[in-house]
Formats: C-alpha cells, structure tokens, sequence
C-alpha cells in the first residue's frame, strides 16, 4: 500500500503549473529520475464537476521509491 500526502497551500498568482512543472522536471533530470509530464495548462473554460480523467502535472520516481504526482487544480488550494 503507498502513502498519500497531501499538502495544502496556493499557487503564487505570478506562477504558473507549466513553470512548477518545468521545475520539477529539472530537478528529476539532475538526479536522472523517470518522470512523465502531463498535461502541462488546466482547461480554458476552468473545470467543471465532472471527470475529465486527464492529470494535470508532472511524476517522477527516485530510485527504490514509488511514483510521485506533482499536480495542482486552478482553483485548488493545493500547492
């Protein structure tokens, strides 16, 4: 079973998720860690209640580590 940790904070208003991505991609190459990137701009019309089943973000896994998601929502405040 794999640990979830949820962090809450908000995205300063000059920032940008392709920019957070953009970081932690940087850092997952210095370490040569795979990473995947996502999809890297929320939806134009903002989200809805419903499901799009896309991800939003970024994951990377160190070595002997599970897979870590770096995600955000427009409007969340996570990050």
């Amino acid at each position: 079973m794999g640990l979830s940790i949820h962090y809450s904070g908000s995205f300063n208003p000059s920032a940008s998720l392709q920019g957070m991505i953009e970081e932690v991609v940087e850092i997952a190459k210095v370490y040569r860690w795979k990473h995947s990137v996502h999809e890297i701009n929320f939806p134009k019309g903002g989200f809805n209640k419903k499901y799009d089943e896309k991800i939003y973000g970024v994951t990377f896994t160190p070595p002997s580590a599970e897979k870590y998601l770096v995600s955000g929502h427009e409007k969340c405040d996570g990050l």
